[in-house]
């Protein structure tokens, strides 16, 4: 105590500073004993409340009612809530306030309470003393304390998970059915995902997808020796790792999943966006996602054998998917030309062939035959309508171009049961995402697409257009649309949490896969920042939002 005494009295007949940048001098003979209060005060934790000059003094109060009075004899706390403290900084060995030499010298040995004050300040939330020996000390108000929380967390938030594959001597991944062996550690240090922060596993890894796989940034698929949770996500073996190249907002696929989830579907695909370095080398942003497939926590059916040949057994169950680049192992196209695949069974009996592919052909010719509104023996006696009705409005809200019974659509039959739409997949090329539609439809978010969409002029309408021209179906899509609706309004929100957590993991990947690069099968050019991408996203699905909610009420 008697080293600050002293030391203060050696120095306060020098310029000290009554304002921000303003000069004034003040001189004692004793020390400002008060200064210790305040770092005792600091030291023991207390939250500062606020600050009240007066004439010669200034009260400072704690939130715990404690207040300290600071006569302006002793030194000077400056009131900067409307003006940017002054600068401090040390030269020469020697504090400075501003331009202001202050006689002060650097000693960074003394403790903070022999130290002498250089400057000290209050704001709207925190007071500042800054000390000879370097230390700034900062009481933080409760505003204080619950920003600092809001930074940690959003930095936490912004902090995406990492997704390290090496491949066996550093092999290279050529094509879409050799599955390359290697190795997998995820790492997700803020425990974003639940309590494990590194993940390794031996796996096999190769290319997926039909057109994505084309493009630079490419799309992988990843089985793992044993079955393992990744990133909270139910335990598996294959999981799939989805470019979004074409998706410059890279939240499209997710948002989508978000959408299934509002909807209710029986399986909704879980994602994670992450971060890839594959050989050491950075890839970019990805989402590591849920493989679809059969499986109990999937698309969870029981699935036919090759001795449910007969019976009740032969009803089910199937997993089909839509999809026009037919690359199973048995495929065909539906009398009204849909394209159809046995994903599950790949490879049906003759029996069970028989069975599903006559099972669709009655359904349409029922949905195109005089009856097919009668709520018995019409088409509800083939389909889950529900079911049919969220998948309308997901695909026809996104306006997805290849939602039209395509691509990437997938139904199910189990035992005993109609055909279900039982999950969504590939939105990547959605609101607003794509530049070819029909002229009549356009590229904006306006008119109808689903539900006018006729696959083949020969074949005739397609689902959906037969489905619209019954008034029940109608009422129906309707009635569950103003149920949505409420959460459906949240979607833009959505997007801007996914995308506030993909701040600095976008700027990484776009210097990785530049924004400005036009992707040909898109047909709709870049426009030119991450931020104006987003913006356009949540632009085209509100728009889109409102207008089908005027229209669907007025069909």
């Amino acid at each position: 105590m008697k080293r600050i005494f002293s030391l203060l009295a050696a120095v306060l007949t020098i310029a000290v500073l009554s304002g921000c940048g303003k000069e004034d001098r003040h001189s004692q003979e004793e020390g400002p004993s008060v200064l210790v209060e305040l770092i005792e005060a600091y030291q023991d934790g207390r939250v500062f409340s606020s600050a009240e000059h007066t004439t010669g003094r200034c009260a400072v109060r704690f939130k715990d009612s404690h207040q300290v009075e600071v006569p302006e004899t002793e030194f000077v706390i400056h009131d900067c809530r409307q003006k940017n403290p002054a600068e401090v900084k040390m030269n020469g060995g020697w504090w400075m306030v501003g331009n202001v030499t202050m006689g002060i010298r650097y000693e960074s040995s003394v403790p903070d309470t022999e130290a002498s004050l250089v400057y000290a300040y209050f704001d709207a939330i925190t007071i500042y003393l800054h000390l000879n020996n370097g230390h700034l000390l900062k009481f933080p108000s409760e505003a204080q304390e619950e920003l600092d929380r809001i930074e940690q967390e959003n930095a936490r938030r912004q902090t995406i998970p990492v997704v390290r594959i090496e491949t066996d001597g550093g092999a290279g991944i050529y094509d879409k059915k050799n599955y390359v062996k290697g190795s997998i550690t995820i790492e997700d240090p803020v425990k974003m995902y639940g309590e494990v922060e590194t993940f390794t596993a031996r796996m096999g890894i190769r290319g997926r997808g039909n057109s994505t796989w084309g493009w630079p940034k490419k799309p992988w698929k990843v089985k793992l020796d044993e079955k393992a949770s990744l990133l909270g996500m139910p335990a598996d073996k294959e999981w799939a790792l989805l470019a979004n190249y074409s998706d410059r907002t890279l939240v499209r696929n997710i948002t989508a999943m978000k959408l299934s989830e509002i909807c209710g579907f029986s399986w909704t695909p879980r994602m994670r966006s992450v971060e890839v370095y594959l050989n050491g080398t950075y890839q970019g942003v990805y989402t590591l996602c849920e493989h679809k497939k059969v499986s109990d926590d999937r698309v969870n059916i029981d699935v036919v054998s090759e001795s449910d040949n007969a019976g009740d057994a032969l009803t089910g169950g199937y997993y089909l998917e839509m999809e026009e680049n037919q690359d199973e192992t048995t495929c065909w196209w539906t009398a009204m030309g849909v394209p159809m695949m046995f994903s599950d069974p790949e490879e049906p009996t003759s029996e069970q062939y028989a069975y599903m592919t006559g099972y669709i052909d009655e359904f349409e010719k029922v949905l195109q035959g005089a009856g097919f509104a009668d709520p018995v023996s019409g088409y509800a006696k083939y389909i889950d309508v529900r079911s049919f009705i969220n998948y309308y409005i997901v695909q026809e809200l996104t306006k997805n171009v290849d939602g039209n019974l395509r691509k990437s659509s997938f139904i199910t039959k189990e035992r005993g049961k109609k055909m279900e739409m039982y999950h969504l997949w590939d939105f990547d090329l959605t609101l607003g995402n794509c530049g070819y539609f029909d002229w009549k439809v356009g590229n904006g978010p306006e008119n109808f697409w689903i539900k006018d969409y006729r696959s083949n002029s020969t074949y005739g309408g397609g689902w959906f257009w037969h489905l619209f021209k019954d008034p029940a179906f109608v009422h129906a899509v309707q009635e569950r649309w103003n149920e949505l609706m409420p959460e459906l309004e949240k979607i833009p929100a959505f997007i801007d949490e996914q995308v506030f957590g993909l701040t600095k993991a976008q700027k990484r990947n776009f210097d990785k896969w530049s924004i400005n690069d036009s992707v040909d099968w898109v047909m709709f050019p870049s426009l030119g920042s991450y931020e104006k991408e987003v913006e356009y996203l949540k632009y085209f699905y509100t728009a889109r939002l409102e207008w089908l909610d005027r229209e669907i009420n007025k069909l």
